[in-house]
C-alpha cells in the first residue's frame, strides 16, 4: 500500500489535544470509536463547555438576583453606555454566526465529496459484479451448451481412430476449461453480492447521507435564528422598547444554552476527526466486516482477491481457446467435407471476446483504479470538512461567550427602563378651565382660567349651604392673588348651576343656563354634586 500523505497542521493540533480518563490518566490518542475508554476521554472533553454553562448560567442567576433587590431609580441618560455596549457586542457576535455559516457549508461540502467519491466506488463494484454476471452467462450458454461433440459423433470421412478420440478429448478439454473460467467468475461474483452479516458501503453511505441531510438545514436555521435574535436586540436597544429586550433574555438564554452544548459536541468531534486523520488508512483496513473497502483499498498489488479469481478465469479461457485451436487443426483433417470452420470461428470470437471484458474487469477493479475516489473522500473529509468543523467549534464557543454576556446586560437594561406613564384622571389633577379658555369666554370676569379644580368649588359650594338647605348660586371667580369671590344670587331652593327666571339678570356664562366646561366636557348636574 502507498504511503500516506503527511497530516496538515490542523489536524496535529486537534491530535495534540489531551486525551484523559476519568481518573485523569493520559490514554491512547489512537482513533478507536469501539473503544470505550477512547470515547471516555472525548466525552471528557465534551464536558468542559458544558462546564462553562454552569457557570455561566450560576453567574447570571447571582448577578439577577442583586438586581432584583436594587430599587435604586435609573436616569433615562445613564442607560447609554448600556445600550451601545448591547449595539457592538450583537454585531460581534453576528460576526462569529457568519463564521459558524461558512464553516458549515465548509463541513457540508466535505462530507459531500466524501458521498461523492463512495457512490463511485460503489458503482465500481456493482459494475464489476453485473459484467462478471454478464462474462458468467455467456460463455455457459455459448460455449458449454454449444453442443459441439455432437458434431463429430458422426464417423470421419478419413478413419483415423485415434485423431477422432483425441479430438473428442481436446472438445471436452474446452468445455472443461470454459467451466472453471466459469467457476471462477462466480466466487468474484459471490465476493461482490453484499451478505447479511456485513457491512456494505451503500449502507453506511445512506446511513450518513440520511443525516448529513438533517444536520445541515437544523443548524442551518439555528444560526439564522442567532442573526434574527442579535437584529432583535439592536432594534430594541436603539429604540429602548421593553418587549423586544425581555424577548432577547428569554430567547437569549435558550440560545445560550444550545451554543455550549454545541461547542462540546463540535469539541469532540473535532479531536476524533483529527485522530482520524492522523492515520485514516489504518482505521479503515481495520474494518473487516467492510468487503469491499478490504478487496479493493486495503489490499496490495496481487492480492486483490477480484482481480485474483479475474486473472484465474481469464488463465482458463486462454486454455479453453488453445484445445478450440487443436480442435481446429483435427477437425479439417478428419472431416473435410463437413463445414466445420463457422462453428469453431464463433466459438473462437466468444471466448476472444470474453478474455477482453475479463481483463477490462481486472484493471477496473485494481486497486489503483480505485485509490483516487479513496483519496479525495479522505481529502474532504480531512481538508474541507475538518476546516469547516473547526470554524463552527469556534463560533459557537464565541456565540456562547458572547450571548452569555448579552443577557446579562439587556437584563440590566430593560429592568431599568421605566415603563410608559399610564393615563391619568385629569379632573383630580388639570385645571378645570385651561388658560387659553379666559380670552375665549364671555364672562371671563366671573369664571376664572387658571387655579380652581372640580374638587376646589365642590368644597365651596358645600360651604355656602345654609343650614335650612337653601343655595346660594355662586359662580366663581379668581382675583390676580387667587382668592375667590362669589356673587350672590336670590335665595331658595335651586339646583347648583340653575339660574331663577324671576331675578335680575346675572352675570355668567351661558345667561343663566346650565354651565359647561367645554365644547367637549360633559354639562354639569345636580346629580353631579351630589
Amino acid at each position: 500500500m502507498d504511503p500516506p500523505a503527511a497530516p496538515s497542521f490542523m489536524v496535529e493540533l486537534l491530535h495534540s489535544v489531551p486525551h484523559i480518563n476519568i481518573t485523569l490518566h493520559r490514554v491512547n490518542d489512537t482513533f478507536n470509536p469501539n473503544s470505550t475508554i477512547y470515547i471516555e476521554s472525548l466525552g471528557i472533553l465534551a464536558s468542559i463547555p458544558a462546564a462553562l454553562l454552569i457557570i455561566s448560567l450560576v453567574f447570571l442567576l447571582l448577578y439577577l438576583l442583586t438586581r432584583c433587590c436594587d430599587r435604586k431609580p435609573r436616569k433615562p441618560k445613564s442607560h447609554g453606555c448600556q445600550k451601545c455596549t448591547l449595539v457592538f457586542f450583537a454585531i460581534v457576535c453576528c460576526a462569529a454566526i457568519g463564521l459558524g455559516l461558512y464553516g458549515n457549508d465548509d463541513l457540508h461540502n466535505g462530507v459531500l465529496q466524501i458521498f461523492n467519491s463512495g457512490r463511485k466506488i460503489e458503482r465500481l463494484i456493482l459494475n464489476v459484479r453485473n459484467q462478471t454476471e454478464m462474462v458468467k452467462q455467456n460463455l455457459k450458454t455459448k460455449v458449454v451448451l454449444s453442443e459441439l461433440e455432437a458434431k463429430f459423433d458422426q464417423p470421419p470421412q478419413l478413419y483415423n481412430q485415434t485423431a477422432q478420440y483425441l479430438l473428442q478429448d481436446t472438445v471436452k478439454m474446452v468445455k472443461d476449461n470454459t467451466t472453471l473460467a466459469i467457476n471462477a467468475l462466480e466466487t468474484v461474483v459471490y465476493l461482490t453480492r453484499p451478505s447479511y452479516s456485513d457491512m456494505t458501503l451503500k449502507s453506511l453511505l445512506d446511513t450518513y447521507e440520511f443525516y448529513e441531510e438533517l444536520r445541515w438545514p437544523v443548524t442551518l436555521g439555528f444560526l439564522t435564528f442567532l442573526l434574527v435574535l442579535c437584529i432583535i436586540l439592536v432594534i430594541g436597544a436603539t429604540r429602548s422598547s421593553r418587549c423586544a429586550l425581555i424577548f432577547f433574555s428569554v430567547c437569549g438564554l435558550l440560545a445560550v444554552t444550545v451554543c455550549w452544548l454545541l461547542s462540546g459536541i463540535y469539541l469532540a468531534s473535532a479531536v476524533a476527526l483529527g485522530d482520524f486523520c492522523m492515520k485514516p488508512n489504518d482505521f479503515i483496513c481495520s474494518q473487516q466486516k467492510l468487503k469491499d473497502v478490504q478487496y479493493t483499498y486495503c489490499s496490495s498489488v496481487g492480492t486483490n482477491r477480484y482481480v485474483l479469481r479475474l486473472n484465474e478465469s481469464k488463465d482458463y479461457v486462454d486454455r479453453a481457446k488453445e484445445s478450440l485451436d487443436t480442435v481446429t487443426r483435427i477437425a479439417i483433417d478428419l472431416y473435410p467435407r463437413f463445414e466445420m470452420s463457422s462453428k469453431i470461428n464463433r466459438l473462437n470470437g466468444e471466448l476472444d471476446d470474453s478474455k477482453r471484458q475479463l481483463i477490462a474487469l481486472s484493471a477496473m477493479a485494481d486497486r489503483r483504479a480505485v485509490m483516487e475516489h479513496y483519496a479525495n473522500a479522505t481529502r474532504g473529509l480531512c481538508e474541507g470538512g475538518l476546516f469547516g468543523l473547526t470554524l463552527m467549534l469556534l463560533a459557537s464557543l464565541v456565540s456562547a461567550a458572547i450571548l452569555s454576556l448579552l443577557v446579562c446586560v439587556d437584563s440590566h437594561t430593560w429592568i431599568y427602563l421605566t415603563k410608559k406613564r399610564p393615563y391619568e384622571d385629569k379632573s383630580e389633577t388639570a385645571p378645570l378651565f385651561p388658560a387659553g379658555a379666559a380670552t375665549a369666554s364671555p364672562a371671563s370676569a366671573q369664571i376664572t382660567s387658571g387655579t380652581m379644580t372640580v374638587n376646589r368649588t365642590l368644597l365651596h359650594a358645600q360651604a355656602t349651604t345654609t343650614s335650612n338647605g337653601s343655595t346660594s348660586g355662586l359662580i366663581a371667580s379668581s382675583g390676580r392673588n387667587g382668592t375667590t369671590h362669589g356673587l350672590r344670587g336670590a335665595s331658595g331652593h335651586h339646583t347648583l348651576g340653575r339660574l331663577p327666571s324671576q331675578q335680575a339678570h346675572m352675570a355668567g356664562p351661558n345667561n343663566g343656563k346650565y354651565a359647561t366646561l367645554s365644547k367637549q366636557c360633559k354639562t354639569l348636574e345636580s346629580s353631579d354634586f351630589y
